[in-house]
């Protein structure tokens, strides 16, 4: 493993991996020269190339850290968001990295909500951001002598019922690993007083607006709202590019 910090790196491309929880972790450190960088934090089931064209615009003028998160793989230990937000402190660690941008998608905005204490981020760019939960949409109601909780069955129900696409083509490690992370409710740790741009499809259904409205009143942001879903930088992929140029700028 090539410990250099960034400043030793020739520019261009730096094809790297090494290994987390026995797992080959496969990313892509892009050395401009430039100073700053931005990471890239891409939704359950996406690779390093899900913000592609977005990289492929910054590249000139900024560092970029775009990496392969393990999620819908066939992992061999099970994983909690911990696990994920640990691993990408790791790789910034490895390359002197305290001072970034980030980008993120779903999933990716999950692990800038548990980076975002541990490394200084500048800027935080967020497109359909999941993590955060209404506290009062599932109460458990507790008495002395009385707790009413799901039951099992009902409990298989719902968990099959939550996004089956991602959920039913997992094996048994990675089904605990989808739990332990939509179990994770985020509200209390996400961004607060931070430089923000917030692009959201008004027809997302995987993570409401409700998400970007909240965001919006915490911290500085500017929030654009599209006609789209949740993978509206893709379906307006020219506008979220434009609007990411002029924010980092």
């Amino acid at each position: 493993m090539d410990n250099r910090r960034p400043f030793d790196y020739a520019e261009g491309d730096i094809y790297m991996n090494f290994i987390f929880k026995q797992e080959i972790i496969d990313y892509d450190y892009i050395y401009s020269r430039k100073g700053s960088t931005v990471l890239f934090l891409h939704g359950w089931g996406g690779n390093k190339k899900s913000f592609l064209s977005t990289i492929n615009l910054l590249k000139p003028n900024y560092n970029i850290l775009t990496i392969t998160i393990p999620t819908t793989d066939k992992t061999n230990e099970v994983w909690d968001m911990y696990d994920y937000s640990e691993l990408i402190i790791r790789i910034l660690q490895i390359h002197g990295l305290d001072k970034i941008y980030v980008v993120c998608h779903s999933f990716g905005f999950r692990i800038a909500c548990l980076i975002k204490d541990k490394i200084h981020i500048d800027k935080i760019i967020v497109t359909g951001g999941a993590g955060p939960k209404k506290s009062n949409v599932f109460k458990r109601i507790s008495t002395q002598n009385n707790r009413i909780l799901l039951s099992q069955k009902r409990f298989a129900y719902l968990y099959k019922n939550i996004s089956s696409k991602d959920y039913q083509s997992l094996d048994q490690i990675n089904k605990q690993t989808f739990k332990n992370i939509v179990n994770l409710n985020l509200l209390h740790a996400l961004p607060n007083n931070h430089d923000m741009l917030i692009f959201w499809g008004k027809k997302d259904r995987d993570t409401k607006p409700w998400i970007a409205k909240y965001l919006s009143k915490t911290n500085t942001a500017k929030t654009i709202y599209t006609n789209s879903d949740h993978f509206a930088y893709l379906k307006e992929n020219a506008k979220f590019n434009n609007e990411v140029l002029k924010f980092l700028k």
